[in-house]
């Protein structure tokens, strides 16, 4: 009877190690800090006095973070998945994105093989997946964040599908209630407040890449239920060793009070390594909404020295020119017609 016991306690444990051994839990995340300068920081409104700033920031040239990552094999090539991310300011210690313990990205979902994943929760949007393909600079500081936040958006309630198949790689999302945080910005009975869809596809084949992005965002009240803010963008990627070149170009479009409003927004970027250590990345953004002497320019260069494959020293530069009625700031406000250099230097490690 004892040597039964024995082998099933055995046969018990054998089975639980196989099951185990088919889920897999990862602990990752990025820690970056680093010192910021910048001219022409303005202290309060539009005229009001200009000085220089320098401090100490978190995410510089990408966002520090800790996740939670898991997946279990269900069998017949499905799985569960989730994913449990917040944003840390490394600086002083406390949560990035709002206050929200896992801001960045918090959802739950099925993967196939063959038939790509299906999220449900908070995750980043169509738009933040075109700037992770077409915009080399970003996420580093000086990039197209400085000009719309739309390029590093989340979206909450949202349900999500990734797919690849071959050279075609698709991420489309529909959100319930797009940012909880905000007035009437979360889950709604109305079929349009807080609603927000988008979708991005790109196509690799050789060197060649191309994509496209759409983006919509409905209005966060029954009074603005049918406005809309509107992205198209499309991008190109093409890899001439041994510098990669990068292009884009989007239109926003704004309509709401019964008035539209449209902005240009394109940039040119290339990434070059010229050792094995050192990695040059630069762009220029030109940002062009609609209007008279509204336009603004940044050309930056960020360079990158690996002390190992986790951890890497950084600095940027940019230089951000505002015609007249243009009040756009990397660091900051700026006045209108004001113009802006910044530096940065720091390090970042991942885990």
């Amino acid at each position: 009877m004892r040597v039964q016991l024995k082998m099933l306690a055995v046969a018990v444990a054998s089975m639980s190690s196989a099951t185990f051994a088919q889920s897999s839990v990862q602990i990752y995340g990025l820690a970056d800090a680093g010192v910021v300068y910048a001219n022409r920081v303005r202290a309060a409104g539009p005229g009001s006095p200009e000085s220089s700033m320098l401090r100490m920031d978190s995410g510089n040239a990408a966002s520090s973070r800790l996740g939670f990552r898991g997946r279990e094999s269900l069998g017949a090539g499905l799985s569960a998945v989730f994913v449990l991310e917040s944003g840390i300011n490394l600086d002083v210690g406390t949560l990035a994105n709002g206050g929200r313990a896992f801001g960045r990205s918090s959802y739950v979902g099925l993967a196939s093989s063959e038939f790509g994943e299906l999220q449900l929760g908070r995750q980043i949007t169509g738009m933040y997946d075109f700037a992770l393909v077409f915009d080399p600079v970003a996420p580093a500081r000086f990039s197209t964040p400085v000009f719309d936040a739309a390029y590093v958006g989340r979206a909450d309630n949202a349900v999500r599908y990734v797919g690849k198949f071959g050279g075609f790689n698709i991420k489309s999302q529909y959100s319930l209630g797009y940012d909880g945080l905000i007035a009437n910005g979360g889950e709604q009975s109305n079929s349009r407040i807080g609603k927000q869809i988008g979708t991005h596809v790109d196509y690799t084949i050789g060197a060649f890449t191309m994509g496209i992005a759409y983006d919509r965002q409905n209005g966060s009240s029954v009074a603005t239920a049918r406005d809309k803010n509107v992205h198209v963008n499309v991008g190109f990627a093409w890899d001439i060793k041994p510098v990669k070149v990068y292009a884009a170009y989007s239109r926003r479009t704004v309509d709401a009070a019964g008035r539209s409003a449209e902005t240009k927004f394109y940039w040119l970027a290339a990434h070059y390594r010229p050792t094995p250590l050192i990695g040059l990345t630069a762009g220029v953004y030109v940002f062009d909404p609609e209007g008279a002497s509204n336009r603004s320019v940044m050309p930056t260069i960020l360079a990158t020295y690996d002390l190992s494959k986790r951890t890497d020293l950084y600095t940027q530069i940019g230089h951000l020119r505002n015609q007249s009625n243009a009040a756009v700031g990397m660091v900051g406000s700026v006045n209108p017609g004001k113009n802006q250099t910044a530096v940065t230097l720091g390090i970042r490690h991942r885990f």
